[in-house]
């Protein structure tokens, strides 16, 4: 007899770990059609944002410069495709005297060879990063001192 109500209890309780699995994928799943889906936490504040994140896709290019302003870089790559990238006041410049943050558009010359790192944001590439060549391939300074 003891076996019987062993298996009776074990019954019992996978049907009500069964039950409640139910009801939560149930109301998961009514959550997700209603459209209350979860949100990403805003970086300031920590507060979650309505707003839709902006898909970003990285991008890099080596090449030479071929324009240069103070909004906005075009190089041109040794196979002839050629990209303007837009430089913010977030952009690293990197030469063999260092970086500077927000200097791209302002450090590199027409010619100058450069590799750039950057996204695709919206359509519009932007740099997060441009660096001489000549410190880009590793050939820059120790960087014993940091």
């Amino acid at each position: 007899m003891p076996h019987r109500r062993t298996s009776r209890v074990s019954v019992l309780l996978a049907a009500a770990c069964c039950f409640v699995a139910f009801g939560a994928i149930t109301a998961a799943f009514a959550v997700h059609l209603v459209g209350g889906g979860l949100t990403p936490v805003g970086q300031a504040g920590g507060a979650a944002s309505d707003a839709p994140r902006a898909v970003q896709q990285p991008v890099s290019q080596e090449g030479r410069l071929v324009a240069v302003s103070p909004t906005s870089v075009t190089a041109q790559s040794v196979d002839g495709f050629a990209r303007t990238y837009l430089v913010t006041s977030e952009t690293n410049a990197i030469t063999a005297n260092g970086s500077k943050i927000g200097g791209a558009g302002t450090t590199f010359a027409v010619n100058d060879v450069v590799s750039i790192v950057g996204v695709v944001r919206d359509g519009t590439a932007v740099a997060t990063a441009v660096a001489d060549q000549s410190v880009s391939k590793l050939n820059g300074p120790p960087m014993d001192g940091v």
